[in-house]
């Protein structure tokens, strides 16, 4: 796991005492008057990590990381800083089990259980039949991708603008050809100035287009095809160059709807290197959208296509007015 990147600094967890943190917030991690659940989601991770390798008793157990983590998101965390608790729940050999609980203005916003372990103890192994269906277009030329050389399946991307603005730092490969199959959307992904850890990855199940948009193809902020039409078109004028694409607040609070996540969880399948990782490729796929609730299962893989950790989502698809219009961000639900 790499020991510091940007995203943890910008969480810029400190201890109060032994089950107590605080975490920053970073005006990159803002959609409107709330924070992004995927950066949410990654510094809660980062406390239960932090936790067990400092916290005497777990540190002894030797079990540094997290293999499965459940968040339920209460509330709307607002743009300012958060306390999270954490209680023991279970402490053993194998594994252990913590809750974290991460308030503002001591309001519980958001409940969290992290089982732990040591993903390098030894264990069964077996291959299995297991691929994604439909296959993803071939896996890119990454050298020639960031040396804006074209790419024959995929085209970069960069988003910058006044929502998420940590998107500005990502470069994002869309699939050539778009996205044919209704409820599958698939990327790469790398951070320009950073390495991705197991920190990153929590960010990452939630670094998604909107399948809701998607599906509906309203044109909304997030809508996978309404971007990729944008990015193809700029391709032909300037193939390799990747396509720089922005939004806007005023443009967020017209859109009609926004995906609201009721919970998530995410399963680590194995270990990052120490370093990190540079490339990820993601896909994000949706069984059913149906009276406003949707499923959204994330599967992440490293560049050679092993498999890093799965991730599902509960979704409330929601009256975007609800959300940007009202500065106070009260719970939606």
């Amino acid at each position: 796991m790499a020991s510091s990147s940007i995203l943890k600094d910008q969480i810029n967890l400190k201890r109060s005492s032994s089950h107590i943190y605080t975490v920053s917030y970073h005006a990159d991690w803002t959609a409107g008057p709330v924070l992004h659940g995927g950066c949410v989601a990654a510094a809660i991770h980062h406390a239960a990590t932090t936790h067990l390798v400092t916290e005497p008793t777990l540190a002894a157990l030797d079990q540094p990381d997290i293999l499965a983590l459940h968040l339920e998101f209460l509330r709307a965390c607002e743009a300012r800083g958060s306390t999270i608790t954490i209680t023991d729940l279970k402490v053993g050999a194998r594994t252990s089990t913590l809750q974290l609980e991460l308030s503002q203005g001591g309001q519980t916003k958001v409940i969290a259980l992290a089982t732990s372990i040591n993903l390098d103890s030894p264990g069964p192994t077996a291959a299995t039949a297991w691929r994604l269906h439909p296959p993803p277009r071939p896996a890119p030329d990454f050298e020639a991708v960031l040396a804006h050389r074209p790419d024959a399946h995929w085209l970069p991307a960069h988003l910058v603008g006044e929502i998420l603005p940590f998107t500005r730092r990502q470069l994002v490969l869309n699939p050539r050809g778009g996205f044919p199959v209704d409820g599958i959307c698939d990327a790469w992904n790398t951070f320009l100035d950073d390495r991705m850890d197991a920190t990153y990855l929590a960010m990452m199940t939630d670094c998604i287009p909107s399948m809701s948009d998607t599906l509906l193809r309203n044109g909304g902020l997030y809508d996978a095809r309404r971007s990729f039409t944008q990015i193809e078109q700029w391709a032909k004028e300037n193939p390799g160059i990747p396509a720089e694409l922005t939004n806007s607040l005023k443009e967020a609070m017209q859109t009609p709807i926004f995906n609201n996540t009721v919970t998530l969880d995410i399963e680590f399948k194995r270990k990052l290197p120490k370093n990190g990782v540079q490339w990820t490729f993601t896909r994000a796929e949706s069984r059913m959208l149906e009276g406003g609730r949707m499923d959204l299962d994330v599967t992440i893989c490293d560049q050679n296509m092993d498999l890093l950790c799965i991730a599902r989502q509960a979704v409330l698809v929601l009256d975007a007015r609800r959300k940007f219009r009202d500065r106070k961000a009260k719970s939606v639900l």
